[in-house]
Order: C-alpha cells, then sequence, then structure tokens
C-alpha cells in the first residue's frame, strides 16, 4: 500500500489547493445549512452563487491532483527496468482511491446539509431523504462532472500535449460559463425573487430529467477529452468538439424550457382572470339525468381527461358544470359528434336522443391554482375538474381585485384520492368524488388517517399525530358546543384524510377559503414560502384549522373567526399570526374584537351560541 501513502503526501503538499476547497467547502456547508430559512429546500437558491464557483475549483483540484499523479510515477523508467508488469494499474489505483475519497467528502457534506436542515425543521427521516437526494442532484452532479473533466485534462497534460489540454481546459471554462449564464440569465448580484429557484411545483418535480441532463453533459465531455486525444490535427479535434458542445447545449436548453412552465401557467392564471372578471352570470339550472361511469386522467395525452357520460333517460339535452380552465374539445357518442355549447363553467350538448357520450378535454398545462402536467397534476375533487349536476363558482376576485378559487364544500359519500400515479383510469356504475394528485408528496398513514403532504412541509411522525389528535380536538368541541352541527358528516365521520398543499402564488398567501372539510376529508392549502423556522407545518396547520374549519360550517366570517380564537384560548393552539392577519383583512370591527378579546372563555360560548342561533333564523 506503498502507493496510498504517496498519494496522501502528495495531497498533503498541495496545502493552497487543500485551503481553498476547505473555504469553499466551509462557505457552502454555512449558507446551506443557514437556519434563518423560509422553506427547507431554500439551500437550492445558493445555486446560484455556489455551484458555479464550486464547478471551478473542483475542476481546477481534480485537474492539480491528479497532473500530479501521472507525473510522479514514472511509468517508461519502470517498464524499461521491469520492476513491475502493470505500472499503469499503480496510477489506476491511486485515482480510483482519490475518487472515493471524493466521493464520500461528498455523502458527509450531503448528509451534513441534510441533518441541520432536518433538526432545524423539527423534522424527520422523510425530510432527510428528500434534502439528501435534492442536495446530490443540484450540488453533487455537477461537482462529479467536474471532477471527470479535470482527470482527463490531466490526462492528455501528462501523456499527450500541454497545448492542447490547456486549449481543452480553456474550452471547458467557456461552456461551463455558457450554461450558467443561459441558467442564469438575466445574471442579478441580488436574489430578489425566490420563485425561479424554490418554485413550489416545477423545481421538484423535474429533478429525474435534471439528472439526465447532467449525465448528457458527462458522457459529452468524455466524448470531446476521447477527439482531443486521438485527433492529431488540434484545430480538426477542437472544430468537432465546439460542434458538439453547441448542439448538446442548445438541444439540452431547448429540452430544459418545456420543463418551465411557470410562464405558461401564470399567462393561463391570467387569461382565466380576464374570463371570470368580464364574464356573464347565468341562471340556467344543471339537468340531473345524468351520471359518470368512465373517466380517464393522461396529461401527456392529446385530450388529457375523457369523461364518459351515461344517461338515465332519454332527453333532448344534458346541461353540467365544470371547472372554467378546462376547455372541451369535442363530444362523441358512437362515433358521431355531438353539438354543444360552452360558456364558462356551463356546458349544454344536444345528446339527440344517445344512451351514453365521452367528453374530451382540449389539452392544457392547467393554471397554478389546478395544474395538469406530465410531472405535476392536481386535481382535488373540489375543484369542479369534471361534470357536475349543481353549479358553484370555483373562481373569485374580491374588491382588492385579487384573485383565488372560493370553492363550496362539497357533500361526498365516498372521496377517493389518488398519488403518484402518471395515468389514471376509472370504470363504474357512478363517480362520486374523486381526487388526484401527482408530484412532490409523500404519502403516509397516520392512525388510520392518510396524510399527503408537499415534500417541503415534511416533519417528524409525531407532529402528524398531535395535528390530528387537533384536529379531533376541535371537531369535539365544535360539535359540543353548536347542537346544530351534530348531526352532520362534519361530526359523525372519523378523520380519514389530511392533505397539506402549496397555495398557487397568483394569490394572496392566506385567505378563508384556504380549506376544504367534507366526510372526513381535510384539504389545508398553504402559503409554500410560509415561515415555519420555529416550529413544524403541522403547528401553523394546528392555527389554520381553528378557523379555517368554521368557516366551511358556517361560511361566516364573523363568527368563523370568533370560533377560531375560541378554540386557540380553549385548545391552547400557539398563535403564528394567522389569525391575527385575517381579522386585519376582516370587515370586524376593531371595537367588537378587543371587546370580543376582554370576554371570559363562559362569555365567549354565549356569544358564540348566540351568533349561531341568530344565523339560523336568518336562513
Amino acid at each position: 500500500m506503498k502507493w496510498c501513502s504517496v498519494l496522501f503526501r502528495m495531497i498533503a503538499n498541495m496545502k493552497l489547493d487543500v485551503a481553498l476547497i476547505s473555504i469553499y467547502l466551509g462557505i457552502l456547508v454555512f449558507y446551506c445549512i443557514n437556519p434563518y430559512t423560509i422553506n427547507p429546500a431554500e439551500f437550492i437558491l445558493y445555486k446560484k452563487y455556489l455551484l458555479p464557483i464550486g464547478v471551478v475549483v473542483w475542476l481546477l483540484a481534480s485537474f492539480r491532483l491528479h497532473f500530479l499523479i501521472m507525473t510522479s510515477t514514472p511509468v517508461d523508467w519502470i517498464l524499461m527496468n521491469n520492476i513491475i508488469q502493470k505500472p499503469k494499474k499503480i496510477i489506476a489505483n491511486q485515482i480510483t482511491i482519490l475518487f472515493t475519497c471524493f466521493f464520500i467528502l461528498q455523502i458527509l457534506i450531503a448528509g451534513v446539509v441534510a441533518s441541520a436542515i432536518v433538526v432545524n425543521y423539527s423534522a424527520g427521516w422523510d425530510l432527510f431523504k428528500f434534502l439528501f437526494r435534492l442536495y446530490w442532484i443540484c450540488f453533487v452532479l455537477p461537482f462529479i462532472w467536474a471532477w471527470i473533466i479535470g482527470l482527463f485534462i490531466s490526462m492528455i497534460d501528462a501523456y499527450y500535449s500541454h497545448k492542447k489540454s490547456m486549449l481543452l481546459l480553456s474550452v471547458f471554462l467557456l461552456w461551463i460559463m455558457t450554461l450558467f449564464s443561459l441558467e442564469y440569465s438575466p445574471f442579478q448580484v441580488f436574489i430578489e425573487n425566490r420563485f425561479p429557484y424554490i418554485d413550489p411545483l416545477f423545481s421538484l418535480t423535474f429533478l429525474k430529467e435534471n439528472v439526465w441532463i447532467q449525465l448528457v453533459y458527462v458522457v459529452c465531455s468524455i466524448m470531446i477529452c476521447i477527439v482531443f486525444m486521438k485527433m492529431k490535427r488540434t484545430a480538426f479535434g477542437l472544430a468537432i468538439s465546439v460542434m458538439l458542445i453547441i448542439s448538446v447545449t442548445f438541444t439540452i436548453y431547448h429540452t430544459q424550457t418545456k420543463f418551465q412552465l411557470d410562464d405558461i401557467l401564470l399567462a393561463n392564471d391570467y387569461k382565466l382572470y380576464q374570463h371570470i372578471k368580464y364574464k356573464t352570470h347565468h341562471n340556467k339550472s344543471m339537468t340531473s339525468n345524468w351520471r359518470i361511469t368512465g373517466i380517464e386522467v393522461e396529461p401527456e395525452s392529446r385530450y388529457p381527461i375523457k369523461v364518459e357520460l351515461t344517461l338515465d333517460k332519454k332527453a333532448p339535452f344534458v346541461r353540467f358544470s365544470m371547472n372554467e380552465q378546462f376547455e372541451i374539445d369535442h363530444i362523441k357518442s358512437g362515433g358521431k359528434n355531438l353539438s354543444f355549447n360552452q360558456q364558462g363553467s356551463i356546458v349544454e350538448v344536444e345528446t339527440s336522443g344517445v344512451h351514453s357520450m365521452i367528453i374530451y378535454y382540449k389539452h392544457t398545462f392547467g393554471s397554478s391554482f389546478y395544474p395538469l402536467t406530465s410531472n405535476i397534476v392536481l386535481l382535488p375533487f373540489e375543484a369542479n375538474w369534471y361534470p357536475q349536476s349543481t353549479h358553484s363558482n370555483i373562481y373569485t376576485i374580491d374588491s382588492s381585485g385579487t384573485f383565488h378559487t372560493n370553492v363550496e364544500t362539497k357533500k361526498c359519500k365516498h372521496i377517493k384520492v389518488i398519488e403518484g400515479k402518471e395515468k389514471y383510469s376509472w370504470h363504474g356504475d357512478h363517480l362520486d368524488c374523486l381526487s388526484i394528485i401527482r408530484g412532490p408528496y409523500k404519502q403516509m398513514e397516520i392512525e388510520n388517517t392518510k396524510l399527503i403532504v408537499y415534500e417541503p412541509f415534511l416533519t417528524k411522525t409525531k407532529n402528524y399525530r398531535e395535528l390530528k389528535n387537533q384536529l379531533v380536538s376541535i371537531r369535539s368541541e365544535l360539535c359540543e358546543l353548536f347542537t346544530n352541527l351534530k348531526n352532520t358528516d362534519y361530526c359523525m365521520n372519523e378523520i380519514k384524510t389530511v392533505v397539506i398543499i402549496p397555495k398557487s402564488l397568483s394569490t394572496t398567501n392566506l385567505l378563508l377559503y384556504d380549506s376544504t372539510v367534507t366526510n372526513g376529508s381535510y384539504t389545508f392549502y398553504v402559503d409554500p414560502f410560509l415561515d415555519v423556522n420555529d416550529k413544524s407545518v403541522t403547528a401553523y396547520v394546528q392555527e389554520l384549522a381553528a378557523f379555517l374549519i368554521p368557516y366551511r360550517l358556517f361560511e361566516n366570517e364573523q363568527i368563523s373567526i370568533f370560533v377560531g380564537q375560541y378554540l386557540m384560548e380553549k385548545l391552547r393552539i400557539p398563535s403564528s399570526g394567522s389569525l391575527k392577519t385575517i381579522v386585519g383583512k376582516s370587515s370586524i370591527s376593531l371595537e367588537s374584537w378587543n371587546h370580543y378579546m376582554k370576554l371570559a372563555m363562559e362569555e365567549k360560548e354565549k356569544v358564540l351560541i348566540q351568533m349561531a342561533k341568530e344565523m339560523e333564523r336568518t336562513d
């Protein structure tokens, strides 16, 4: 193992290189484990600064180390004196040991970064796995690419030509600069907007594609190095390499633009906003002489959603309601197209006496509220993405001009939640409530309750148990306080499903409409840039539940806010300021709020019961 000790002596002699690497890694780890973050995945924000520097640092370090290894081992002299039969094996072993050390170092750094963030966010193993993988894809893979480039350049310098190696190094440095300029164009010194870097939907959904892209860069780099090794004419090798770099770079850049759907979704949001703002309201009643007997969802298909309707009795037409972000392409029955008219959320179809029909949706990426892409699908049942026999307004523009969803609570006998499937089909006698979710979500089961959680919101299992227990306590308090709720599905059903998903960035970060509750299924729409640094997201959701659930039960602003304050005091739910924010946005006067806050718990109960009775009389 003498060659191993020689290797480590060489590394020890490279004091400047080791110091540079140590300083860089210290800065990298310091920024990645920054405790003052608003999202556990926020360390990828610093790719803009740290990744280009890191790639250059590891490329030059790899070049220097490998060059020393190759030049310090006199292969020709060893062969001439017949000391060792395969002297190049010594070099290969040293290169392997060096790469193993580099690889272990990257594993340790990834482990430190992921562990520190997990501790900071009081999270567990699930978040650790997610962050470890994310760090590897965002940082380690580019560093490995730089390491391999450095190895090949040193090989060309040691065994072929110094001129060739310096030319190749210049080519690679220019290529790296081009790649980063395309990635971060236009470049700004300060990060003014987190959205392009911690996109709550797409940065985390195209990780697999990013791995393939980086593998393409590695293969392309190896091919360029081989070209430089084999071509005797440097100019000819340079021309081939430049052509290969240009073709690969712009092919991948064009491919990556397909992954960046932010602009498309925001454009769709604006189009939807304009439609809702200027739409005309209809008083047409929906028909109920039909039922859904089949449904297919395949986002990459020409028709991403197909719905089969079966008529219970013959009629000249059927009329149903659906989410206006989706447009119908055509409707068929028995191979023939049926005439239909879609005005906003209302669709009327001339049935011509047919027994069934299939509705084909136009291809769309959806909106940031309800995206429908190959890697991210968010189609909760309350979004009315399939035909409905009752009309409801999904989208609302409030008095301040804020565009948001205001889904009404639906009554469902049975709710089916499908998570993680690329395509889904269902056939049966009658579809009740169906939700389809795909993307950076984790599904788990806690005490017979299914949880589907956005990955950056992952936390410890005990925190999910606390959330469920708090939801049970809130239900018990509400059902005991308000007797008119006792026979409702809210009080009679156990908690079956809890879904925590990020809100659209096209709307405000907190509204009374950010939750739905029906038949034991709870959905919470949470601000993706929520500051949960001092506590888990589940603690934040506990406060949301205290006033969002009452709003869905009573559909009344004042009573929901008053009940929220009562529940937070009674159940000792810590405040993070959300209720205070909602009070500031509400129409409740400061005088009446301060008066209510000063009341004792018994007096608050009487006020709430009286408010509920007045609501019943009004209804």
